[in-house]
């Protein structure tokens, strides 16, 4: 039984019972340890300040020097208790007004749709400071809370190649929804066979695409058309990173994926990261390419040689699609120059053997495991979901 519950019972008990009464709220115990209960506390620490002040004036006993010793003691008690308000009140004080501060600094600001340079120019240097540190250091308790709290758990969405995974359906993760295929002409694919091979110049542009996504949250990116903003963000991130891509005529030919990762690794945005991107993160990256990069092992066969959903290199070809959506032009008619240039890496793809995409992705694979080691910790992406990490740290 506990002590809510026995002086409950006290005030109810049967008349027999030994008794003690409260001169102060009039109840009823059957003891005085009921009667020095901590529910008690409001009136037994007032009798007994009553009793030692009682004491002091009545008891011929004491001494003038002990009386002064217990009238000195009672006062600091009572100071003490006054500084205990006073800290309690100056706090919850300061709670408020950084609270208030907070939301008067983003009243009218929609979070969930704000780009990351509007939230940072809303955020104090302290909240910056604080973000920034967490990015840096993704097995921190804070990154580590903010990353797994229930609410952003709630509206995770995981890149959509990874659903393709063995197991990955399992559960309650959620995935992005395929890309739909673009249209490739089959005379394109057939003219691949005199051309030089663009393979690494592929692969740069899918890290910049890989990072897009996972650092914006969004997948795929062409579910960005109704979010201007991201939208916008998008666009720019694979621009700066492969600007071959979007330039009308460039002679850019990587030989090697060595020389194709390390270029593309000097354009990230040192903006984002507070230096420039760690190997860890990288190795994230080229762990997606090598999963968008590999072919499937089994394809259900079909007549139609100009359908690609059952081609064994589809992922690969979605991925593309996915950025040829995002930089499709406003007004419907003729295809950007991106477009064009993407149809054409989606032709090289489909002309290409497909053991040359399997070994692309053990190579890719390796190169993560390298890049893993070199970090000398596990890989992880946190430091690549800058966005939703600036909105997480930013909310009270």
């Amino acid at each position: 039984m506990n002590e809510a519950e026995q002086i409950r019972v006290c005030e109810d008990s049967a008349e027999g019972l030994d008794k003690v009464l409260c001169g102060i709220c009039r109840r009823q115990f059957s003891s005085l340890m009921c009667f020095r209960s901590e529910a008690h506390s409001q009136c037994s620490e007032v009798f007994y300040r009553k009793e030692i002040q009682s004491s002091i004036k009545t008891k011929s006993t004491k001494t003038h020097e002990e009386r002064e010793k217990m009238l000195e003691l009672l006062k600091r008690l009572e100071e003490q208790t006054q500084e205990e308000d006073s800290s309690l009140l100056r706090d919850e004080d300061e709670s408020d007004s950084e609270s208030n501060d907070l939301v008067s600094r983003f009243a009218g600001v929609d979070v969930s749709s704000a780009s990351s340079d509007e939230l940072l120019r809303l955020m104090t240097k302290e909240e910056i400071d604080k973000f920034f540190s967490a990015l840096r250091d993704p097995t921190s308790q804070l990154t580590q809370r903010l990353l797994f709290s229930e609410e952003l758990q709630s509206v995770r969405q995981e890149p959509w190649w990874e659903a393709s995974l063995e197991g990955s359906s399992s559960g309650s993760i959620r995935y992005g929804a395929k890309p739909a295929l673009m249209e490739v002409p089959l005379n394109l694919v057939e003219r691949q066979a005199s051309s030089p091979s663009l393979i690494y110049n592929i692969c740069a542009v899918l890290v910049a695409y890989t990072f897009a996504t996972r650092h914006l949250s969004i997948s795929p990116l062409s579910s960005a058309e109704n979010d201007a903003p991201d939208e916008a963000e998008a666009r720019r991130i694979i621009s700066q990173t492969v600007p071959f891509l979007v330039a009308r005529q460039s002679q850019v030919l990587y030989s090697t994926l060595s020389s194709a990762v390390t270029d593309v690794w000097s354009r990230f945005d040192p903006s984002l990261f507070k230096g420039t991107m760690g190997a860890e993160s990288l190795s994230v990256l080229l762990h997606d390419l090598s999963i968008i990069a590999r072919p499937r092992l089994v394809v259900a066969a079909s007549s139609d040689k100009s359908s690609l959903s059952n081609h064994p290199s589809v992922t690969l070809l979605a991925a593309l699609s996915d950025l040829s959506c995002l930089f499709a032009p406003r007004s419907i008619g003729v295809p950007s120059h991106v477009q064009m240039k993407l149809r054409f890496y989606a032709a090289q793809v489909l002309s290409t053997p497909q053991l040359v995409f399997g070994t692309l992705s053990n190579e890719l694979q390796d190169y993560a495991r390298a890049l893993k080691a070199e970090a000398g910790s596990v890989t992880s992406n946190y430091g690549l979901q800058g966005k939703k990490l600036a909105k997480a740290i930013i909310e009270p």
